[in-house]
């Protein structure tokens, strides 16, 4: 064999290598790192409420009555421009 031909395997080979052997350390240290996050994280510090808040808050992620009744128009007059 041609040695270019026989050191441009021998490369490539190492090469490959070099990567294989980076990403089993890699997926290693992310096994270890969360297993160490696992065992030892703490679950984060849920805030005291407030004395004198108004507990009939609505939650933060459902709109008011008036962006619902926005919405609905405004799909109304979609679906209306849509037809014609």
């Amino acid at each position: 064999m041609d040695p270019l031909m026989s050191q441009g395997i021998e490369l490539m080979v190492v090469g490959m290598g070099v990567v294989f052997v980076f990403l089993v350390v890699l997926v290693g240290i992310t096994t270890l790192m969360s297993a160490l996050v696992q065992r030892f994280g703490q679950a984060p510090a849920t805030p005291a409420a407030v004395p004198g808040a108004s507990q009939t808050r609505s939650a933060p992620d459902v709109p008011s009555a008036a962006v619902i009744k926005a919405i609905e128009k405004a799909v109304r007059q979609h679906r209306q421009s849509s037809q014609s």
